[in-house]
């Protein structure tokens, strides 16, 4: 047996041990997979993307959920499915990185990843995902990368196609820089080109099926563009921190000059051929600012810092990698918070910081600040599992957190019981997952009611879906909308919604555990 298959064979063992112990125990299952479990499911009743459901991002991953449904319409399913792709994320990534680097260190790398990054406890999770459609994006790009090492440009395209129909920002990014590469290179790749086309060709046959009209298009791109220009979302990104933001400057200026200080004596130890203490300073700088996501940010300032600094030692498969990395990171820098995109391009960050510095010292120094790094943030990952332990639901493969976990239990006990099996609901602010867990398809062409949906869609539209679906039941399940900006709702947003509530709605529960939910009922007329 070779080492590559040896390797694989560990990282494969690992990995599914985290998934035995970690299975639903990521991310947040009450935000945003709520929502990603809840539009399969209105797919899977008949209605449809762009014409009955609002689409934010590609087809794909809604497509892939939708016929899974099929099969099983429960969470599980869609999380097994998250596992398996990220398993393949792991594969991809170490084959690709033993390109560079030496086996063994390739392995280093990889099963920190698992541990880091695969079963981190952010929001943003490989296999709890916020976004099924990140996560194909992420799956494409690393076999794009992968497939262009081995000179398979056939499949290379065919990737940048998955890539095309899941994270359109993403593909723009990787078209440019891939054919940059492809033209320096002198390499004919136009015979290749023809595979870009055949994920994108399902989209188009998934609209012509669906009949889906061309207004429909225009209507979804012009509510999305309402919404990149709601308060709400300009909050959000504010205080969680868009990287090359004002305010991310003024927040955080005594931490940036204090890793400006470093890098600069650690650039002054270089120059003076201090090369080990050098890069000491350097990845003590990363260490440093570990909390709240900034060491994802300045790790990135660092890579194109040795990037340019070493662009003559590197050679082009080097900077294809370099610029791979920061591609896939450029969401996180320049479109939205580090804290959560950030996470699926970190180890990417890292390992490319890695490369360049192995350029100037031993692998076998270098790879020792990388462990003490990346153990230290394993124990970090540990320390906030064990402290903050996520528990089984009274529904199968749902976890959340102890101070959810009764509220919900006596919130879905209540829908069973109550909430006659041929009438709907919706939840506000979040918690589709009660629709998918009771099979109840609410009709509203959003699929939540944070505050960035009442920016975009308006109080009067809401409450005319109301009239029109006549909407049974309203259940008020709490969600903070700190991050948003806004106190919880019926205060300083969504008042006449509310209002609308008040006159033509009874309340008939209030259940509370830790937390307080609201239930109301249709007045009957």
């Amino acid at each position: 047996m070779n080492k590559i298959k040896a390797h694989l064979i560990i990282i494969s063992i690992i990995y599914i041990l985290f998934s035995v112990f970690l299975f639903g125990k990521s991310g947040n299952m009450l935000i945003d997979f709520s929502r990603e479990v809840y539009i399969p499911f209105q797919m899977l009743n008949g209605e449809v993307l762009t014409k009955d459901i609002f689409q934010i991002y590609g087809f794909w991953g809604y497509f892939i959920n939708q016929l899974l449904y099929k099969i099983n319409p429960s969470p599980i399913i869609l999380l097994a499915e998250a596992h398996i792709l990220a398993y393949l994320i792991v594969v991809g990534f170490y084959l690709t990185i033993i390109n560079f680097t030496k086996k063994n260190y390739a392995l280093i790398f990889t099963l920190f990843f698992i541990s880091i990054n695969i079963f981190s406890n952010s929001i943003f999770s490989f296999v709890v995902p916020y976004s099924y459609s990140m996560i194909w994006a992420v799956l494409a790009s690393i076999y794009l990368m992968y497939f262009t090492l081995k000179k398979n440009y056939s499949l290379s395209f065919l990737f940048l196609g998955l890539i095309l129909v899941n994270r359109i920002e993403l593909f723009i990014l990787f078209l440019i820089g891939y054919s940059i590469y492809l033209i320096h290179k002198k390499i004919n790749f136009t015979k290749n080109i023809p595979y870009i086309f055949i994920f994108p060709l399902m989209n188009v046959l998934y609209i012509y099926l669906n009949k889906i009209a061309f207004k429909d298009i225009i209507n979804n791109l012009n509510l999305l563009k309402t919404m990149s220009k709601a308060p709400s979302i300009h909050y959000l990104y504010k205080i969680t921190g868009v990287f090359f933001s004002k305010y991310f400057f003024i927040k955080n200026i005594e931490e940036l000059m204090i890793f400006l200080l470093i890098v600069i004596i650690g650039y002054f130890l270089y120059i003076k051929k201090l090369k080990i203490s050098s890069i000491g300073f350097l990845f003590f700088a990363l260490f440093f600012f570990n909390q709240n996501g900034m060491l994802f940010c300045l790790g990135a300032i660092l890579l194109i810092f040795l990037t340019i600094i070493n662009i003559k030692k590197l050679t082009d498969k080097e900077i294809l990698l370099i610029g791979f990395s920061l591609i896939l990171s450029s969401k996180a820098l320049f479109n939205t918070s580090y804290l959560g995109y950030g996470n699926f391009g970190y180890i990417f960050i890292l390992f490319s910081c890695y490369l360049i510095c192995t350029k100037f010292m031993s692998e076998k120094y270098l790879i020792s600040f990388i462990i003490v790094l990346l153990t230290t943030l394993n124990i970090f990952n540990i320390i906030y599992y064990k402290n903050n332990p996520k528990l089984q639901t009274n529904t199968k493969g749902i976890y959340l957190t102890r101070d959810f976990k009764g509220i919900f239990d006596k919130t879905n006990n209540f829908i069973a019981q109550n909430i006659p099996k041929n009438q709907n609901f919706i939840v506000i602010p979040e918690g589709q997952i009660f629709n998918l867990i009771h099979q109840k398809s609410w009709g509203f062409y959003n699929s939540t009611f944070t505050p960035l949906d009442f920016d975009t869609f308006k109080d009067e539209n809401f409450i005319q879906r109301l009239k029109t679906n006549k909407t049974p039941y309203i259940i008020f399940f709490p969600r903070n909308t700190l991050d948003y900006g806004k106190s919880p709702i019926c205060y300083n947003f969504g008042v006449d919604f509310c209002t609308y509530v008040m006159d033509n709605y009874t309340r008939i529960a209030i259940i509370e555990d830790y937390y307080k939910v609201l239930i109301f009922k249709r007045n009957e007329k």
